[in-house]
């Protein structure tokens, strides 16, 4: 088992412009020529800038391959070394995703700057269903593969390669911290842009206690690996309606299974069909699992599926506090999130 620790890569691209047909080649194992970029991370991102970028390749077709970045903006950085972000998500596709059995993009390679939190991510282009996105949700049969994807990932052995120990966990108490200040920095703000009814929402004060309290019941439960940002921007649905590939495993740890489902029934979903779908994608999840040889009670997942909605809620404010609010598309995602947390949260009376 390789070790989880990620190290000084020392020298490696840190933006688009240091990018060189040459280094494309020799991290790609292939003849490129010369390529063009394209910015496909605008508004999705919390701290990173993400390119696709299209290799014009000797004696073959074009190939297109994901380029990220961390963001060039430094008032993000000292935020992404504290939260080690994507230092965990570099540790994830080094040591963890070659043994996984749900869907991603190949990684040609990954590194990182512990001392600058810099960072760079080279994977495959998944050809994917661009009519997907946030604030439209999916579809039922959309959300059954995702259904699909999330019993392979939480069905995987964690003990077996030993990576529990190099993962966070959910309930951690920098996390919990983070959780805390998100909501204390970032609801007021949130609350002016949405358009559901936060009058029945407690104060600040109290939904800091709210999320606390989530965190002790949800400690109780069994742990799985988690990716932690199940959400459509995160989803890569294939064109031909097959598949779903898991992309952004910046979130990835240990924690309990219905932290996954919650967050993917509050932001993945619109909440009209949050409520009538529900039930039917647990059921599903729970028999996938099954067939996967693991059994899962779906009351658990029932009785505790409002603790761990308070996450997706802790998240909707963040981007308050990680996010670059001057640009509409962060607005509308803050909105459409913070709107569906909300509602999930009344739905399960937690507030």
């Amino acid at each position: 088992m390789p070790s989880t620790e990620v190290t000084d890569d020392g020298a490696f691209p840190r933006c688009l412009e240091q990018l060189t047909p040459d280094w494309l080649s020799e991290t790609t194992n292939l003849p490129v020529v010369k390529f063009e970029a394209i910015d496909i991370g605008e508004g999705k991102g919390m701290l990173g800038d993400v390119w696709s970028l299209r290799l014009e390749v000797t004696g073959q077709a074009p190939v297109s391959v994901v380029a990220k970045f961390s963001a060039q903006r430094e008032s993000k950085l000292p935020l992404s070394r504290r939260a080690e972000i994507f230092e965990r998500e570099i540790n994830f596709y080094r040591t963890i995703a070659p043994h996984l059995r749900c869907r991603m993009p190949k990684v040609f390679g990954c590194w990182h700057d512990q001392a600058s939190a810099e960072f760079l991510i080279v994977m495959e282009h998944v050809d994917a269903d661009l009519s997907v996105d946030q604030k439209k949700g999916v579809s039922f049969e959309q959300a059954v593969q995702v259904m699909d994807e999330l019993a392979a990932l939480h069905t995987f052995p964690i003990e077996s390669l030993g990576i529990a120990r190099g993962l966070a966990h959910v309930d951690a108490p920098q996390r919990r911290e983070n959780q805390k200040l998100f909501i204390e920095q970032g609801w007021e703000k949130l609350k002016d842009l949405l358009a559901v009814e936060s009058s029945g929402v407690p104060d600040v004060k109290t939904l800091a206690a709210g999320i606390a309290s989530a965190y002790d019941r949800l400690a109780l439960l069994p742990k799985v690996l988690c990716h932690g940002d199940v959400r459509p921007d995160n989803l890569l649905f294939s064109t031909d309606h097959d598949s779903v590939a898991l992309i952004d495993w910046q979130g990835v740890a240990i924690g309990p299974r219905c932290w996954d489902l919650a967050y993917f029934f509050a932001q993945a979903l619109r909440a009209e069909d949050r409520r009538e779908w529900q039930s039917t994608l647990i059921a599903r999840y729970v028999t996938t699992s099954a067939a996967l040889g693991t059994t899962v009670d779906a009351v658990q997942i029932v009785e505790n599926i409002g603790s761990a909605a308070w996450f997706s809620f802790a998240v909707a404010c963040s981007l308050f506090v990680v996010a670059d609010t001057a640009q509409p598309s962060t607005l509308a995602l803050a909105r459409s999130m913070g709107e569906r947390a909300v509602n999930f949260l009344k739905d399960e009376d937690q507030f």
